[in-house]
């Protein structure tokens, strides 16, 4: 077992940076993934919190709306939320995470699962 509270106070304590540092050093010093060992040692809304605090912002978000368009149905305020509160450098950095990490273009998942006029919206946010 993993002691929650340990894990909770160590990453809620620094910031997004210190924290992709650790995993940096976590890589160094073990040879092994620190995000994978966590998801690995929890479950639940807690590995998704933590996980999500791990990652830098704009995987954090590739992430949120790689899953609000998965699947049946869409979650259109989980694309509101991130794409209309977003700066454009964080659009910019957040459409490169997407292709980094899915190996697809942000865009042309947006468009093919959305429609109308909210799909024209959300692809001028997204340029």
């Amino acid at each position: 077992g993993s002691d929650k509270e340990a894990i909770l106070d160590l990453i809620t304590s620094r910031s997004n940076k210190q924290r992709v540092e650790i995993c940096q050093a976590y890589k160094s010093v073990y040879g092994k993934d620190l995000i994978a060992d966590l998801k690995y040692e929890l479950t639940g809304k807690f590995e998704r919190l933590i996980v999500s605090l791990m990652r830098p912002p704009a995987y954090s978000d590739a992430k949120e709306i790689k899953d609000a368009i998965a699947g049946i149905g869409t979650d259109e305020k989980c694309l509101i939320e991130i794409l209309a509160s977003r700066t454009n450098q964080e659009i910019h950095n957040l459409v490169a995470a997407y292709k980094d990490a899915y190996e697809r273009d942000l865009e042309a998942d947006v468009v093919g699962d959305t429609s109308g006029h909210f799909k024209k919206m959300l692809v001028v946010l997204l340029q």
